[in-house]
């Protein structure tokens, strides 16, 4: 369960506003596309996903189903090309030289070939005002009571645009998530502040994510790094 520290969401205090230690900043891709963004599909249409290369860093997808976007980092591959990798080190995406993708996910370990369907809009973070950005902290608050089970405070800047809003609401409902995925969690307090690049780290019962709002979704942790770094299996940036 998710609750507010006060009757909206709660500030942070001056003390809470040691930010986590930065991490490198989102890494520039290897191929770009030259405007927008593309949907593609598995050829049985079993996975359709949005590939965005046209932010100039790393590149982000949205499967279809999926709430999540995911920051994936380029690398070359073998052979020519270019390797998409989560923040895990798993690869999502491979890239051939002349453009063909073929997609990897956990019920496709050995890949699939996707094929264009359609150019779409960018996958940048929506604009939140604060009034709506309370509305969703609380849908996010009944939510998390039903998947994480426990009471969890969450605690914002007392002053944001609604751009950077927008960037932490979404850093909040991947909290949610990573939370949820980690068994046992013993995380009571989540703190979020802005800062130069994201990060995250654990201090006792509290959890601190450090967001950049000017990276749009590469300034937020993802859910599986902030799962990751609760249940210990890599530890966050040196306090």
């Amino acid at each position: 369960m998710l609750t507010l520290a006060a009757p909206g969401i709660a500030m942070a205090q001056q003390r809470q506003q040691q930010n986590p230690a930065p991490a490198a900043p989102p890494v520039q891709g290897l191929y770009q596309a030259s405007s927008g963004a593309t949907r593609y599909a598995t050829p049985d249409g079993a996975v359709r996903f949005v590939l965005d290369r046209s932010g100039g860093r790393a590149a982000l997808v949205r499967f279809e189903g999926d709430p999540e976007v995911h920051v994936l980092r380029p690398a070359m591959a073998a052979g020519g090309g270019e390797i998409y990798r989560t923040d895990d080190g798993d690869v999502m995406l491979r890239v051939t030289p002349h453009g063909g993708i073929t997609v990897y996910t956990r019920t496709m370990r050995t890949g699939a070939p996707a094929s264009e369907e359609a150019d779409v809009a960018p996958l940048t973070p929506e604009a939140i005002a604060f009034a709506e950005m309370q509305e969703r902290f609380r849908l996010l608050q009944a939510r998390a009571r039903r998947s994480v089970g426990q009471q969890v405070t969450f605690a914002v800047p007392a002053q944001m645009s609604a751009p950077a809003a927008g960037v932490v609401v979404d850093a909040a409902e991947r909290a949610a998530e990573g939370l949820a995925a980690a068994p046992m969690t013993n995380v009571r307090r989540v703190v979020i502040t802005l800062g130069p690049s994201p990060a995250v780290a654990m201090r006792g019962d509290q959890l601190f994510i450090q967001v950049a709002p000017q990276y749009g979704y590469a300034g937020r942790p993802s859910s599986n790094t902030i799962r990751n770094v609760v249940t210990g299996a890599v530890q966050g940036p040196e306090q």
